[in-house]
């Protein structure tokens, strides 16, 4: 948000940033590149009633739709698990 704020601010011309902080503020957007982020949980944390609940609701529709309303989001992966060692 920070870059788009500076943006929308005038204090910058352009700037790297992600499409829905883009939309956000009503700027617009030129893509350069696909980024991908895991989210890593140390094994023991698994099973603790908090990741649980987060694995539970990034798996939702409703989750999936709210993040993809933001814009420049692919969720084709979200909720799933990809590797388990340890566990």
């Amino acid at each position: 948000m920070a870059v788009a704020a500076a943006v929308a601010s005038g204090d910058a011309d352009a700037g790297l940033g992600i499409l829905a902080a883009a939309n956000a503020l009503e700027l617009d957007f030129v893509p350069v590149v696909e980024e991908r982020y895991d989210l890593c949980i140390p094994g023991e944390y698994w099973e603790t009633p908090y990741i649980q609940r987060l694995l539970e609701v990034i798996a939702t529709p409703e989750f999936k739709e709210q993040v993809e309303a933001l814009g420049g989001y692919d969720l084709r992966d979200c909720g799933g698990v990809m590797y388990r060692q340890g566990i």
